[in-house]
């Protein structure tokens, strides 16, 4: 029988007093619960490995405990030991695997967590000067090119505030953009992609918009995680991904212009309100794993990530459950 490890994690609020995120919540309606909370598994596996490799590695997306999302539990299942690191840059914490010959036919691993999300968080420091220069970088595939500077430069123009030139821009990406699947190369967050096809996933929606505000000189990021519905419990098919912008003095506001794109009549929910039934696992792009993976930095950070013998491996398969408190 193999030996099962359990590691454990508690989350707390950061130091500060609690108060409701910013003037978009002084609104006539409450867009979303003002607390929601519930487990989450996320389980892979990684198959038809080679015996005969020399190596085996495999980075994680852990969830942690981040601006209003609290894990109150984090209990790692797998046969060994995982290391737990972070990204330098955006402070994504990652569980990482590493085997020697002989390796494993297969490997799997769960992580099971309790989550609580709350529009209720603690006051977070204004972030430094040299930080904020980190979220007005572009990333290989989310670019600020002439076009993307029109383009933005046109959806702004007589817009005087950063809250104003944001919701500009998140209008302007819900009129040119289409929530569709079809046309393969969705899902990458390609800038130049979304601006000439006007079509794709939440990916590329909000790789858009943060080209925008990039361009337009608006701190924004990229976060992606997952959905949780309001059944009791379940299997969620798949990551959903939103975007924030950063306005001096007030914090990190979200974004979900997909999400609005597919129900235009909670069009001002989505811009800038909490959304408690969302669960993050990572910040950023180009996220650049630690220990340092033989490929580089990763697009995106949400499903494993495998070498074998330094080259990528892809036969992974995820599955994703959920079971909500509030039941």
């Amino acid at each position: 029988m193999k030996n099962i490890l359990l590691f454990s994690f508690g989350g707390a609020f950061l130091a500060g007093g609690i108060f409701v995120l910013g003037p978009y919540q002084h609104s006539h309606f409450d867009p979303f619960p003002a607390k929601r909370t519930f487990e989450v598994t996320y389980s892979a596996s990684v198959m038809a490995l080679p015996g005969d490799a020399e190596n085996l590695k495999v980075w994680i997306p852990l969830a942690s405990t981040r601006e209003g999302q609290t894990i109150l539990d984090r209990r790692i299942e797998s046969p060994i030991s995982a290391k737990i690191m972070q990204d330098k840059v955006y402070g994504n914490e990652i569980a990482y695997f590493e085997f020697s010959r002989p390796l494993p036919s297969e490997f799997h691993f769960k992580v099971h967590y309790d989550a609580d999300v709350s529009q209720k968080v603690s006051a977070s420091p204004e972030v430094r000067e040299d930080r904020i220069e980190t979220y007005l970088k572009p990333s290989r595939l989310m670019i600020v090119n002439d076009q993307v500077k029109e383009r933005a430069e046109r959806a702004t123009r007589n817009k005087k505030t950063l809250a104003e030139k944001a919701r500009a821009i998140y209008d302007n990406v819900l009129q040119k953009m289409e929530y569709n699947k079809i046309i393969p190369g969705w899902g990458q967050g390609d800038t130049v992609r979304a601006c000439l096809l006007g079509r794709g996933n939440c990916t590329d929606f909000h790789s858009l918009f943060i080209s925008m505000a990039h361009a337009a000189e608006i701190p924004a990021r990229f976060k992606i995680g997952l959905t949780i519905p309001e059944a009791g419990q379940g299997e969620i098919p798949g990551y959903h991904c939103w975007a924030e912008f950063y306005e001096e003095g007030k914090g990190w506001k979200p974004v979900d212009a997909s999400e609005a794109w597919k129900h235009p009549e909670r069009k001002e929910a989505y811009f800038g309100h909490l959304d408690t039934n969302k669960f993050l696992i990572s910040v950023g792009r180009d996220i650049e794993l630690e220990p340092k993976s033989q490929n580089g930095p990763v697009n995106i950070f949400f499903y494993p990530y495998v070498e074998v013998e330094g080259k990528e491996w892809k036969q992974v398969k995820t599955e994703f459950q959920f079971k909500n408190g509030n039941n």
